[in-house]
């Protein structure tokens, strides 16, 4: 299970006794915190992968 995962799931944990607490807040909830990590450079988090950054397809337009 990754950082994101772990976070997700120990934020409802915590909040789920609360009524109408769905999985969506928890996500909502834990990104806040996970971007604060991200960015203050605590614990190691894994990287999102960029799709714009992944290898481009060939088009016809491209190719020679």
């Amino acid at each position: 299970m990754n950082a994101w995962a772990k976070l997700v799931q120990k934020t409802y944990n915590a909040n789920k006794h609360k009524s109408g607490y769905k999985l969506r807040n928890a996500m909502k909830d834990a990104k806040k915190v996970y971007k604060s990590v991200k960015n203050k450079g605590g614990e190691p988090v894994e990287e999102k992968k960029n799709r714009k950054t992944a290898k481009k397809r060939s088009t016809s337009k491209n190719r020679k």
